[in-house]
């Protein structure tokens, strides 16, 4: 190999190009756990509000039923336990958005960590070929072959 210095260059992009992606996976992992942590807290603050607004409706309904005379039986109970019936699936549908927003950062993470994987063993493998070609190159070259 008459330019060993040509083989050093390969090999020095190759292994920045693998370097570079492997930085870049790290960073959409730090990107997702942001992400999740994101939605962890909208999570809660959409769970505070909630019950916020549900025992404030359950106030007001015992507040009215109170100011009427109603005697706490029979329908004003059914009024009340419908409320809460609605907070519980409403509550179900808020943690099982924030359980499908989980996931699908899961997904475009699995996505992107696959890309850079695939783009770091292209770059190992073209590294690679062009050193095996260029060492051919110059045998071919030594052979008389080329000029």
């Amino acid at each position: 190999m008459p330019f060993p210095w040509m083989a050093a260059l390969i090999v020095g992009s190759t292994t920045m190009s693998f370097m570079g992606s492997m930085a870049t996976i790290d960073n959409y992992k730090k990107i997702a756990s942001f992400n999740k942590q994101k939605n962890d807290i909208n999570l809660a603050y959409n769970r505070i509000s909630l019950n916020k607004k549900t025992a404030k409706l359950l106030s007001e309904q015992r507040a009215g039923f109170s100011a009427s005379g109603i005697a706490f039986q029979g329908s004003p109970l059914l009024i009340q336990n419908e409320t809460i019936k609605s907070y519980e699936n409403d509550l179900f549908w808020l943690e099982k958005g924030a359980v499908l927003k989980a996931t699908e950062i899961d997904i475009k993470l699995a996505g992107r960590v696959t890309n850079e994987l695939y783009n770091a063993g292209s770059s190992l493998l073209q590294g690679g070929m062009d050193i095996y070609n260029m060492d051919k190159a110059d045998k071919a070259a030594a052979m008389g072959f080329i000029t």
